[in-house]
């Protein structure tokens, strides 16, 4: 398997350094780049193309919700992880529709960024616990939100798909605790974004905590 490749965009050399240090510890890990500030991490992460960018919310040139969705329409498969000190809900909300794949506070421990930089490449949602309570709680009223209508109704199979999908399995992970092949998982996905009109899994993920469908770990 192939080095996962990482970007590093804080406008704090401190963070950059340790995020670094960090990154390169893992023998499957490569840092690829860095920045400072908003539109030196988009120029950047388009000729580098990593497969994860980690991203800093509050940076000179612009903020991350701004840069997140220039990078997922301009290089869709970078993913997004945001890694943060601001908990607010506009963040929150703003960065997760414009298309990050997960959001961490700054105090998480090193070993969770690390698995959470692997979980995101392998197309897991991940959310920091108080993030996952933000989400649960609801958004503000404002702007457009995740759609919580559903074309038609989840089966209970599907449903116990997206417990798992909210709690952060892989669909190798899945198809283990339900002893179906990864295949049926793939297509039960499938069958879940369809229904919830969502893209991925994440969007997928926030639209059914915000109907109530399912719950974060973490968030109770």
């Amino acid at each position: 398997m192939s080095d996962i490749r990482v970007f590093i965009a804080d406008d704090h050399e401190l963070v950059r350094i340790g995020l670094r240090t960090l990154v390169e510890a893992e023998p499957d890990m490569e840092v690829v780049g860095e920045a400072a500030s908003a539109n030196a991490a988009f120029d950047n992460v388009v000729l580098t193309r990593p497969d994860v960018l980690l991203l800093d919310m509050r940076m000179p040139g612009g903020d991350g919700v701004d840069v997140c969705r220039r990078v997922s329409e301009s290089v869709p498969d970078t993913s997004v992880l945001v890694i943060s000190s601001f908990d607010n809900d506009e963040e929150i909300f703003g960065v997760l529709e414009a298309g990050a794949k997960g959001y961490l506070m700054k105090d998480t421990r090193p070993d969770q960024v690390v698995n959470a930089i692997r979980s995101i490449v392998e197309g897991q949602a991940v959310f920091d616990g108080a993030v996952a309570a933000r989400i649960v709680s609801g958004r503000p009223q404002s702007g457009t939100g995740a759609n919580a209508e559903l074309s038609e109704p989840l089966s209970e199979r599907e449903l116990e798909v997206l417990d798992l999908m909210a709690k952060g399995r892989s669909n190798k992970q899945i198809g283990r605790e339900l002893w179906i092949g990864e295949t049926t998982v793939k297509t039960h996905v499938s069958h879940i974004l369809r229904k919830l009109g969502q893209g991925d899994r994440t969007q997928a993920v926030l639209a059914a905590v915000k109907a109530g469908i399912v719950q974060l770990e973490g968030s109770s």
